[in-house]
This record gives C-alpha cells, structure tokens and sequence, in this order.
C-alpha cells in the first residue's frame, strides 16, 4: 500500500504546480509584449501552445487540491492557502484564456492609432503580474499595497482606447474593414484589462491566505461619485460636506462646476443669477468652515467613478458623451430656485442617496 504523503509535501506541490501556471502565463504575456514593440505572427502560435498547458496544470492542480483535502485535516493559515490557491488556479487559467485570446487577436491587427497604449498597458500588467507572483511564492505581501493603482491606470488606458475606436467609427465609416479595426482594438484592450482585474483577484486571495478576513492590509477601492454644479462650486461644495461627513470613509467626492462667461456684476440665482453679489470662479470652493477643491467639467477624472450627480449645470451633447457609459447621472433641476433654498432641496435629496450608499458594500 502506498504511503500517503505528509501535507507539507503535498502543499509544495501544489504550490510547484501553481508557479508552474503563473510561469505559462507570464511567458505568454512576454511573447504579446515583444509583438506589439515588434511584430512577429508566427511568435503568437507558441502562446495557443501555452495556454493548452495552462488547461492541462489546472486539472492536475485541482486533483492535488482533492488529494489534501481527502488525506489530511488541514487547519487555519494551511486550510486558507489551500482554499485560496484553488481560487488562483482558476484566475491564472482565466488569464491564460485572456492571453490566448490576446493573441489570436493581434494577429494581422492594424494598431496605428493605439500602439503605445496597449504598450502601456501591458506594462502595467505586467508589473501587476509581478507583484502579485512575488507576494504569493516569496511571501513579499508589500509588492500589493498598491496593486488598485496600477489597476486603475490599466483602466483609464482602456477608456482612452475605446473612445480611440469610436473615433475610427465616426471618422473613416466608408473604409473598408474600419468597423472590424475598431472591434478588434476594442476587444484587445478589453482583454488586457480583464487580465489587470484577475490580477487584483490574485492579490485578495494571497493576502486571505496569509491573514485571513481580520487582517486585510489592501487597500479597498472606496465609491468615486461627483458634484456638478454652474454656480462656482457652492452648491455641490454644500452635498460634498453632507457626504464627507457621514461616509469619509466610504467616498471620494469631486466638486465640480462650469463656468459660464457673465457679467461680474450680474444678478445670480443658481440658474439665471438673481442676487446681487459678485461671482468670481475660484480654486476653492467654501462651505461651512470647509473648503473643497473645485475642478472644471473638462478636468474631471472619471476614473472608477460610478455616478455623477448633477445640481443643474446644463450638459452639451458632446460633454454626456464624454461621461463613461459605467457612469450613472442622476438630474437635478434648481435653475428656478435661489441658492439657499436649492442648498436645502438638494440636501434633502441627497439625503436618500446617503443612506443608500451608507448600506451599500460595493467598491469600485
């Protein structure tokens, strides 16, 4: 009868077989890079290949998962890095998926327009890669204090590359295979980015295995919303203090507002400027014994922001489409009331959004 390993042996199998994935995957990442800086088709076969290997670790990694779970009673940190090294299995093969796709993608790909982009990022995903890697088989938790920043410049590429695409549909709609070109850029920063989120995936599980629930040391993404308003900032500086002061925790407000060329001497209300004071447009916006930082509706960033609340401000048809389609917008009309009774009414309102987010558990 065959002697049962001990955990110990088992667990470094495991592990051995799980680098042996993430190794699959990097080096197929490293033959999309060297494409992209210098084009190689026939270079892109060898990550079908790859990915093909990747599919056959998992079964094996998953059998060796079964093996510990059947033969041993695995406690506390063993039991968590067991558990969460059946979750990475799975978002290393997704990747290797991704990667694969990556590659049927760009071959014959035309990327003009976007070259540098993707190269940006890929290396941000690469470096994601990394830190996530080090943190699990070196134990160097400190490489993924900061992985959602990189996560979020991934993103903000991404953005940057669909309205690319959506340029090349707008502006060259007569040319043959335009709508194919713009699909296929789509679809290649799409999968970079599905990439930097399993990353991220990676990170939380490596840092459940090592602390459990109690302890985590990364970094949640908190709700990004902004405050638009046309009246200098007041307005939307009002909702911020209301939101900062319940959910600081919770929240990343941006106050914003757009300027309209007036006369300094104009009446004002929050629409048609109905009283009499001066409006002058500042860097700040005062509310109480608090000042917010204002930003015009051009130098808004809507990285990771999933709503817009706007107190008024008239919005062209171009500056909507501007706003990111994950991006909600919700309308609040006070053109016909004064500021101070606009300031109780969007109060009141922002009063229900409050306790919505006050319940709510989601992170962007």
């Amino acid at each position: 009868m065959a002697r049962i390993p001990t955990l110990e042996i088992q667990i470094a199998n495991m592990k051995r077989l799980l680098r042996t994935m993430c190794d699959r995957v990097q080096a197929g990442l490293l033959v999309v890079e060297q494409h992209l800086r210098q084009p190689n088709p026939e270079a892109l076969v060898k990550v079908v290949a790859l990915d093909s290997e990747v599919d056959r670790m998992e079964l094996e990694l998953d059998d060796a998962i079964l093996q510990i779970f059947a033969t041993q009673q695995p406690r506390a940190q063993e039991l968590r890095l067991v558990y969460a090294t059946a979750k990475v299995a799975h978002h290393i093969e997704r990747m290797g998926d991704a990667v694969e796709s990556l590659a049927r993608q760009l071959a014959g790909a035309e990327l003009l327009e976007s070259r540098s982009l993707l190269l940006e990022m890929i290396t941000h995903v690469k470096d994601l890669f990394a830190r996530s890697y080090a943190a699990m088989f070196e134990e160097d938790l400190t490489r993924i204090q900061e992985i959602f920043a990189l996560d979020d410049a991934v993103d903000e590429c991404h953005r940057t590359v669909v309205a690319i695409a959506k340029d090349i549909f707008l502006t060259v709609p007569r040319e043959p295979h335009a709508v194919e070109r713009g699909l296929k850029l789509i679809n290649i920063a799409s999968k970079l980015e599905k990439i930097a989120d399993l990353c991220c995936n990676w990170a939380e599980q490596t840092d459940f295995a090592a602390h459990g629930f109690a302890r985590r040391v990364l970094k949640k993404r908190r709700l990004r919303l902004v405050l638009l308003d046309e009246v200098g900032g007041r307005l939307a500086a009002s909702c911020a203090e209301l939101l900062t002061k319940d959910l600081s925790d919770a929240v990343d407000v941006t106050v914003a507002s757009k300027y309209q060329h007036r006369s300094a001497t104009a009446t004002q209300n929050v629409g048609n400027f109905n009283s009499d004071f001066e409006f002058e447009v500042s860097s700040f916006a005062q509310h109480g014994s608090r000042a917010f930082p204002i930003v015009s509706f051009e130098q808004v960033s809507w990285s990771r922001c999933f709503l817009l609340v706007n107190l008024g401000a008239a919005l062209s048809a171009e500056e909507r489409e501007s706003v990111p389609s994950k991006t909600m917008i919700i309308e609040w009309d006070f053109s016909q009331q004064s500021m101070p009774e606009a300031e109780i009414n969007a109060r009141q309102r922002l009063s229900g959004l409050l306790s919505i987010l006050a319940r709510s558990d989601v992170s962007i």
